[in-house]
């Protein structure tokens, strides 16, 4: 299956040269010209990256930006900006300096390991629960690891990690603030590794399924949606 990327670009000279190096590597690109016409784009479809054109993020608003802000902060993403008069394009991928990564080597080190994702409707909130995290659902004091979460909703987390996770599809953890500290289940959707980049370590996370009495304490006294 082909890899699809999103790209948030004006219509002009830059736009086509961006398709025309993805399409030049084999990849699939979504062009949208707006971010409220991205966001329309990522409740539909499922991306494992995001193209995001530099002069076009400029010009935008903050309050445009700021819709779209924890989507562009969960994704592989890669700023390009076009040069018409050597015919180049630079690119800045996040946490590393301008054309430290050209945009086929941004595929292979951090798209094609993402799995394909449409965004959720649920709004995750910065909050730290102390958690145990674990690779296995046979949770023990010996292979588990003391960790926090960064962001948390009732559907999905950011869970911080040093440890590596390629080989694993799914973690279970347990929140020590909960009343109910059965291990939760989840599936991770992406994966952030130590020393890679200048970002926090760690796992995205999308919850299959919450106790009863998780999903009260969660929405209720967390206020969490």
């Amino acid at each position: 299956m082909a890899i699809r990327l999103i790209l948030v670009c004006n219509e002009g000279p830059a736009k086509q040269a961006y398709l025309r190096e993805a399409a030049s590597i084999g990849i699939e690109v979504d062009a949208v010209a707006t971010f409220g016409e991205f966001f329309k784009a990522m409740l539909t479809m499922a991306y494992q990256g995001i193209l995001l054109d530099l002069v076009t993020s400029v010009k935008s608003t903050q309050e445009e930006k700021g819709i779209v802000q924890e989507i562009l902060d969960v994704f592989p993403l890669i700023q390009l900006k076009g040069d018409p008069a050597t015919n180049t394009i630079h690119t800045i991928s996040r946490g590393m300096s301008a054309n430290s990564s050209t945009l086929a080597q941004f595929v292979a080190r951090e798209c094609q390991p993402f799995k394909p994702s449409a965004i959720r409707l649920n709004v995750r909130k910065s909050m730290n629960f102390n958690i145990l995290i674990c690779k296995q659902e046979a949770m023990t004091q010996a292979n588990t690891e003391n960790s926090v979460t960064l962001n948390i909703s009732k559907g999905g987390c950011f869970l911080f990690s040093c440890q590596d996770w390629s080989n694993a599809s799914n973690v279970w953890f347990a929140i020590n603030e909960l009343k109910d500290k059965t291990p939760i289940n989840g599936e991770i959707r992406w994966r952030q590794s130590w020393g890679i980049s200048m970002a926090i370590p760690g796992i995205g996370v999308s919850i299959k399924q919450l106790t009863s009495q998780q999903r009260v304490e969660l929405i209720e006294q967390y206020s969490l949606s």
